[in-house]
This record gives structure tokens, C-alpha cells and sequence, in this order.
């Protein structure tokens, strides 16, 4: 009787696994409609649908730096109908540097896979007399308190790029706090802020229109967009141990049946050519993890975001 029991448990696990998805299938961005998260998330619901043979739509959440949309998924039945594309800042940084926002990135989610790497490069003014790395930093050293540093937040992982090259290098800035990445990007260009650190994608168009020059990428590698700036490190900085990525998560509990679904249809997903030119084209770096890949990375992140920010005196929890 048990063995038969154990059986029929068995085979109602597989039958469900056999009939995933049997229904719409939704995609959580927790930032507003046109930024990069949604922007990914779109792409990648596309290519699923195809994939699955089954409607996948976005649904965007954003408010709180993230945090409305990434716990949504977090509190979601854990039966794969409802996923969460998140990034560094809302999956790393955040949970880490912001006490309240209620984020527990190991336990709370699945890692499924990264989407794409997306480089960050440390850009300042035209007007601003560096052209170099080393002559920004002895630019701000000139004038200390003076040299506006425009941020997405506390907890954006571009304030902490700055925060450990001011550590390290011994610098003052004037910190100026933006809602979002686009009104600093904004103010850099227009010289109402002198610098910033932002996608190199972003940075790229308007350096190309000769508004802002770029000085280092963050990562352990230059960018196939930028290849002649170097990195933090090759400019004689302290190394910025990391590379902004979009990566899928499901919430934790989710089945091994279904979760095996999920990691091929993912995998199918970011083999089409389709969503590879897709996300090229918005100055990303594609990459497919392979299982247990991203759940690796996450955690080597989390480590290295809270060594960063010892290391600049920020408090973690």
C-alpha cells in the first residue's frame, strides 16, 4: 500500500512537470515600463513564449528601489507561474545596504539564470579637465567637496563604486541623490553634475555625441563596446570586483519537476538568435548559465558586495 501510495505521489509530480506551464506564465520587473529590466524582461518573455508554447507576460512592479516587485515574487506560490527578472542592485546591493527592504536573495528565490552582463563605466563632463582616471582623481583632490557625484540611490551599486574609489583614493565628493539612473544621466550630460557611473551602453551614446567622457570600466574586464577604456584596476584604482547582470529567479520552493522546465526553457530561450541580437542591440553582453551556474555567482556577489562595503564603512545585516 505504501509503495503504491509512493507511486501514484510519484507519477502526479511528473504529470506535472509533463504539463507545465498549462497556463499564462508571468514575468515580474520591479522597475517602471522602458528601463533596462523591463526592457530585458520583454525580450526574454518573447523568446519563452516560443519556447513553452504558452503565453509569458510581463508585469511590471516597480516602486521602493525594487523592493515592491522582488517581494511580490518572494510571497508567490512557488509553482513557476510567477518568475521575477532581477538585477544586481535589487538582488545584491539592496538586500545587503538597505536594512528594511526585506529581501533574503539566497533563500527567498531560485536562481534559474543570467541574461546578460551589463558593464558599468564611470563617465564625467565634458567641462570637467580629466581625460584619464588619474587626472580625475587629482582633479577632485584639487577640489575637495566641489566635484558633484550624481547617484541612483544609496544602495545603487554605482554609489558604491564610487564610494570605494573615494576610500581608496581619498576624495571628497558632493553627492547628489536622483530617483532613478536616467535624471542623473540627465544632469551629467546637461553639466549639472560633473560625474557618474552608469551602463556603458547608456554612457556610449552620449560620449559618441561628445557631451560626457568616459574613464573606467567597473568589472574584472574591459568592455567589447568600449575596448579601449580600461578598467578600474588597469587605471591604478582599487579593482571593482564585479559586472551588473539581469538574471531570472523563481520563487524558492519550486518544484524539481518544474524547475527542470524552467532551466530548459531558459536555456531555449537564450539560444534563439532572435534574443541574442535583441539584447546586443541594447549594449548588453549575453550569457546562459548552466544549472547551479547563477546560484554560485549570486553568492561570490554577495560576498563581494558586502566586502565593498566594509571596506567603505556601510553597515550590512
Amino acid at each position: 500500500m505504501i509503495a503504491a501510495s509512493a507511486a501514484l505521489i510519484a507519477s502526479g509530480v511528473q504529470a506535472q512537470g509533463a504539463t507545465w506551464p498549462a497556463r499564462a506564465v508571468r514575468i515580474v520587473a520591479a522597475q517602471q515600463a522602458g528601463s533596462a529590466t523591463d526592457n530585458l524582461a520583454r525580450i526574454l518573455a518573447d523568446a519563452l513564449t516560443d519556447a513553452w508554447s504558452q503565453s509569458v507576460v510581463v508585469d511590471n512592479r516597480p516602486g521602493a528601489s525594487g523592493a515592491i516587485g522582488t517581494l511580490a515574487v518572494a510571497r508567490a506560490a512557488p509553482d513557476g507561474y510567477t518568475l521575477l527578472v532581477g538585477g544586481l542592485s535589487n538582488m545584491v546591493t539592496s538586500p545587503l545596504l538597505e536594512p528594511d527592504f526585506g529581501v533574503d536573495p539566497e533563500n527567498g528565490f531560485v536562481a534559474i539564470g543570467r541574461v546578460a552582463f551589463v558593464p558599468f563605466i564611470l563617465a564625467v563632463h565634458v567641462d570637467v579637465p580629466a581625460s584619464t582616471l588619474g587626472e580625475f582623481v587629482a582633479h577632485v583632490r584639487r577640489n575637495p567637496g566641489k566635484v558633484v557625484f550624481a547617484t541612483a540611490g544609496p544602495t545603487a551599486f554605482s554609489r558604491l563604486c564610487i564610494d570605494l574609489l573615494a576610500q581608496d583614493q581619498r576624495l571628497e565628493f558632493l553627492t547628489v541623490e536622483y530617483k532613478g539612473a536616467l535624471t542623473a544621466t540627465l544632469d551629467l550630460v546637461a553639466g549639472r553634475a560633473h560625474v557618474q557611473a552608469n551602463e556603458v551602453a547608456t554612457m556610449k551614446a552620449h560620449a559618441d555625441a561628445g557631451k560626457i567622457r568616459l574613464l573606467a570600466v567597473a568589472g574584472n574586464r574591459r568592455s567589447a563596446r568600449v575596448p579601449d577604456v580600461p578598467t578600474f584596476a588597469e587605471a591604478g584604482a582599487v579593482s571593482i570586483p564585479m559586472t551588473p547582470w539581469y538574471g531570472l529567479f523563481a520563487p524558492a520552493g519550486v518544484s524539481p519537476d518544474v524547475l527542470a522546465r524552467l532551466e530548459a526553457g531558459y536555456r531555449d530561450a537564450m539560444r534563439d538568435p532572435r534574443l541574442l541580437a535583441r539584447i546586443e542591440a541594447l549594449g548588453y553582453e549575453t550569457i546562459v548559465d548552466e544549472p547551479g551556474r547563477f546560484a554560485a555567482a549570486l553568492k561570490r556577489d554577495l560576498e563581494g558586495v558586502r566586502a565593498m562595503a566594509r571596506r567603505t564603512g556601510r553597515t550590512t545585516h
